[in-house]
């Protein structure tokens, strides 16, 4: 099932799954299609990168399973250049000087060379044994091993054979493990990596030299002269917001940002806790206020569509928020200690938030952001892919893809900003619209007897069981709500009788109110020490 809204930009873009299923998501065509080729059934899809040349970037596309195999394919037809072993669990996928930077979590890493050329490159061997395919088959007359795939070309292997020789001219180096996360510098001649994990401080590498050129150091002890856990989870460069000073920002599974100055100092600036302030999430389950630190999921640095530089921050709970970064060009580092209230204010004014994005289920895994920053797509747990607006933080589409989603890749094709319409943003975001059934008069609409069918005037709000009481009792309040002079028949009017909803007023308590008669929260008249009420002097007169 597709869901889109009626209004969508000119767009696509790819998303992998727990399954192993590649999808294409077309926002013109309002379609979703499998991406042709082979796939690897029961291995996640974990990192996407596009591997064309410079003047085809999205000719070729760099695909890393989850169990360290790295494929190239081609997008038109999804046909499989070439296929690297990695370690599992890729954690960075990245072009790098013609080639692709490829990081696993063990810090086994290899640069292939020449697979962002004009020309993929060619095998320099053939591997021994294929590996990852094997599930139990045969062999074809001719000794070619059929196990693992299907008729129609998938591969099926979840157990993992022996390892082959490396078939492509590869640099391999060694980082210090684990690896959570590692970015390159987006400059442009730069060759810094900065990686880190859990337990493991952020450093940056020199691909050209080989070796670690900058290690961050730890945050002083807290109150209690504990050690301040080191707990990396998503790696951002803001260089291009700052381009005289390295500035990294990192996210923690415990949910704070540090802000690092390689130029500067090898501690962090500042550590902010995100939710300290104004940028407060609600809790998945009860909707509250949720002060619990959440796991930053992913991120990412990019220029809205206003052309200022901000960034974008997912955690586990599906809430997903924008800092500003103007302030980094001039930020100093925090004057107070880490943990301190005054800390966390210097912090959040040095990185202010700016806006949060509703209506997402679940925890996102990962988000990219269009080339133009006009807009972005998130993807989850929650089997679906949303399509926000950075410039008025409008949900533009939302779309069921039935499998837990584990990454994204969006398209540099123009965006197209959607009409103005007069629906809110949650209105015809999933299956259509409810104002559309609600607009069918109700002599359109006929019974399976032929008969008409009467539509039910349902009001906004919970059904109650007393609702046929409640209209009774509120008809003897109107019929008997009269402050004037005299009844219409020359009578008294008759004793209103006691609302049975606490919390709803009656007319005859606001006509009493209006008189000048106290009115309790009940709805029942409260008649004040010493005075009477001027209706009941007016009905006594009429008498």
């Amino acid at each position: 099932r597709v869901c889109l809204r009626r209004h969508d930009p000119a767009m696509r873009f790819l998303t992998g799954d727990d399954t192993g299923i590649i999808k294409w998501v077309r926002m013109e065509a309002q379609k979703v299609e499998r991406f042709p080729g082979p796939r690897r059934r029961g291995d996640p899809v974990e990192r996407f990168c596009w591997l064309g040349p410079v003047d085809a970037r999205e000719s070729r596309v760099a695909i890393a399973h989850a169990s360290g195999i790295v494929e190239a394919r081609q997008v038109s037809n999804g046909e499989v250049l070439g296929t690297y072993h990695a370690s599992p669990s890729v954690r960075c996928l990245l072009r790098y000087c013609g080639g692709l930077l490829v990081v696993a979590k063990d810090g086994k890493a290899a640069i292939l060379k020449d697979w962002c050329a004009e020309a993929f490159p060619a095998p320099l061997d053939e591997p021994v044994e294929e590996v990852g395919i094997e599930s139990g088959g045969g062999a074809d007359a001719d000794g070619t091993d059929t196990a693992g795939i299907t008729e129609g070309g998938e591969a099926v292997g979840a157990e993992e054979g022996a390892k082959a020789t490396p078939r492509w001219a590869a640099d391999v180096f060694e980082l210090p493990a684990p690896v959570a996360d590692a970015k390159l510098e987006p400059i442009e001649g730069s060759h810094r990596l900065a990686f880190g994990g859990d337990g493991n401080n952020l450093k940056i590498y020199d691909l050209a030299k080989h070796d670690i050129v900058w290690k961050a150091r730890n945050l002083r002890e807290n109150f209690l002269c504990l050690r301040v856990p080191n707990r990396v989870a998503t790696i951002q460069w803001a260089t291009p917001v700052a381009a005289s000073r390295s500035l990294i920002l990192v996210g923690t599974t415990d949910g704070k940002i540090r802000l690092y100055d390689a130029n500067l100092q090898r501690k962090a600036l500042f550590e902010m806790k995100i939710g300290h302030k104004r940028d407060l999430g609600t809790s998945g389950w009860t909707g509250v206020a949720d002060d619990i630190p959440r796991p930053v999921s992913c991120s990412t640095v990019a220029m809205s569509a206003n052309g200022k530089w901000s960034m974008f921050v997912a955690n586990t709970m599906g809430v997903m928020r924008e800092y500003e970064l103007r302030n980094l060009p001039t930020c100093k580092p925090a004057k107070w200690a880490p943990g301190k209230k005054r800390h966390l204010d210097e912090a959040a004014d040095a990185l202010p938030f700016k806006r949060g994005y509703r209506g997402i289920m679940g925890s996102i895994r990962a988000l990219d952001v269009h080339h133009s920053g006009a807009c972005f797509a998130a993807v989850g747990l929650g089997r679906f892919a949303y399509v926000f607006e950075t410039r008025a933080k409008k949900m533009v589409s939302k779309i069921f893809l039935k499998q837990k989603l584990c990454s994204v890749l969006m398209s540099e094709e123009a965006y197209t900003h959607a009409r103005k319409s007069n629906d809110s943003e949650e209105d015809g975001d999933i299956t259509g619209d409810e104002e559309d059934f609600k607009k069918v008069k109700p002599q359109d609409q006929e019974d399976s007897d032929g008969e008409l069918a009467v539509e039910d005037d349902v009001q906004e709000g919970f059904s109650s069981e007393n609702a046929e009481g409640d209209e009774a009792s509120v008809g003897e309040d109107d019929a008997c709500s009269v402050t004037g002079d005299e009844a219409p028949d020359g009578k008294a009017p008759k004793k209103r009788r006691k609302a049975s909803s606490k919390g709803r007023r009656s007319k005859g308590s606001t006509s009493a109110r209006e008189g000048g008669a106290g009115v309790s929260s009940g709805g029942t008249k409260r008649v004040r020490k010493g005075k009477a009420a001027p209706a009941r002097k007016r009905a006594k007169k009429a008498a």
